[in-house]
């Protein structure tokens, strides 16, 4: 990386990390751009030229996690299974899930429906960007890719959501990390079984609850 990029991406953290602060302490919905730029010493034109929105702020993650899923696809190891593996990367972001400073992040979006909103686009985003890999991928009908990368996206959209639930209510660290790669795996354990192994009788079923 050039010196250029590398001074860049500096401006871009430094200015993402600014407005987390700000966002921490006020809510979301009290901070303006204006501020933001204050706060890290840049125009509120730079600001914009690194973050369309004020939600790309606060979400300012989602192309690096964007790209990950995209990564985990298209370089999965030889023999190993598209759910595996972006099973195996979930499952490695757990710990990070369960931290305290995920529970400020949580909460923050549960104050503000515009981050709620925000979110719903990053997943339908998430649903676009999946279908045209698992096409490309796969060589399947964009009808069939998209299905997969919907139910794909809602076990993503899902384990968000079981993170957040936890971290709201105090629970972090080891414990919760395990109890959310449980949910995890129980939710691929579905997917790849088909949803009729829920209606088997329990000593039946796949082990869905497997940590």
């Amino acid at each position: 990386m050039g010196l250029r990029e590398s001074k860049k991406l500096h401006t871009r953290q430094e200015i993402a990390d600014r407005a987390m602060g700000l966002f921490a302490k006020r809510g979301f919905d009290h901070v303006t751009v204006a501020e933001v730029a204050a706060a890290a010493e840049v125009s509120e034109k730079t600001v914009y030229n690194y973050f369309p929105t004020k939600e790309d702020l606060f979400f300012d993650e989602v192309p690096a996690r964007e790209a990950a899923l995209v990564a985990a696809i298209t370089g999965r190891g030889k023999g190993e299974s598209i759910l595996a593996a972006l099973r195996r990367l979930q499952a490695a972001e757990c710990p990070r899930l369960c931290s305290p400073a995920f529970a400020t992040f949580a909460r923050i979006i549960e104050e503000s429906a515009h981050l709620q909103a925000k979110e719903r686009a990053v997943m339908a985003r998430f649903v676009q960007v999946l279908t045209e890999t698992l096409q490309a991928e796969l060589k399947i009908h964009e009808r069939d890719a998209r299905i997969a990368a919907g139910l794909l996206v809602s076990i993503h959209h899902q384990l968000f959501h079981a993170a957040r639930k936890q971290a709201l209510a105090g629970e972090h660290g080891p414990p919760a990390a395990r109890h959310l790669r449980a949910d995890l795996n129980r939710a691929y354990t579905l997917l790849e079984h088909g949803l009729s192994d829920l209606e088997r009788p329990p000593q039946d079923r796949g082990a869905v609850h497997t940590a």
